[in-house]
């Protein structure tokens, strides 16, 4: 759960959570024939995406950086 610099990550820590939650939302809707209001678990899904989509670019940005930055001085 620690971001590239070893340091802990929040956006990890919600994604997870929040996955968590949308699953309990699925078991309870199948098992037990919960109702979740759609809103609340789109709203859930959406923060799971895009916060585990944030946290896969922030994998990928130092490297873009460096290239970018090789090919500036390359000019």
């Amino acid at each position: 759960m620690a971001d590239s610099e070893g340091a802990p990550s929040s956006k990890r820590f919600v994604s997870l959570g929040f996955a968590l939650l949308v699953a309990v939302a699925f078991v309870g809707n199948l098992i037990w024939d919960w109702t979740i209001d759609s809103n609340v678990l789109d709203a859930a899904m959406m923060i799971v995406i895009f916060g585990l989509g944030i946290t896969g670019v922030e994998k990928f940005a130092p490297k873009l950086q460096n290239m970018m930055s090789n090919s500036d001085t390359k000019n």
